[in-house]
């Protein structure tokens, strides 16, 4: 790059970015669009040609869960379109997502979803297999949550066990460790 070009201001300099996005988004759908187009002849967005099922664009809070044990992170993100098969996310800056996440729309189902595409701060997620957690069990969870705080742990503990605690070994592993922590502390601060 020679020096002549460097001094080019920035808005000057022809974008490439959105041709080589939407040749992409050419090749993948089968569709071809000519390259001086009229304005209201604008293809739809080089995103929207990405999935084989109907879009519904919403702005919507979510979560990622990436990794497991000490190296879990949580990210939030925005979701900017939904269908059955998938969404469009947000993450607000570039981020390196590995290949498989778990989605967790808030107050809605967790899914695993396999990162399809990313461009810049946006990426293509297709939800893989059935819903790890439903939106009504995250419901319930949310209101035991709510009990819990309002009337304790063991109203909360009960609850589970009522519901079979969701039918997650984990969940129940961590609320019966939890139980048993309490009523020693009680006993310990009881002098039994």
């Amino acid at each position: 790059m020679n020096e002549a070009s460097d001094a080019v201001p920035l808005a000057a300099k022809p974008c490439l970015g959105h041709n080589v996005l939407r040749k992409g988004s050419e090749m993948l759908s089968g569709k071809s669009y000519p390259h001086s187009l009229k304005a209201g002849d604008a293809p739809q967005s080089s995103f929207a040609d990405r999935r084989n099922t109907a879009r519904t664009p919403v702005i919507k809070s979510a979560k990622l869960i990436v990794g497991e044990g000490y190296s879990r992170g949580i990210y939030n993100c925005l979701v900017l379109d939904e269908s059955a098969g998938g969404v469009l996310i947000d993450l607000g800056t570039l981020f390196n997502l590995p290949d498989e996440v778990v989605f967790h729309m808030v107050g809605g189902a967790m899914r695993r979803a396999k990162r399809r595409w990313t461009a810049g701060s946006k990426v293509g997620l297709e939800f893989v297999g059935e819903h790890l957690v439903s939106a009504e069990t995250t419901h319930d969870m949310a209101e035991i949550a709510r009990l819990i705080r309002a009337q304790g742990l063991l109203a909360g503990v009960s609850a589970l066990r009522a519901r079979h605690f969701f039918k997650q070994n984990q969940l129940q592993e961590m609320a019966e460790a939890a139980e048993a922590a309490y009523i020693r502390l009680e006993a310990m601060l009881k002098g039994q």
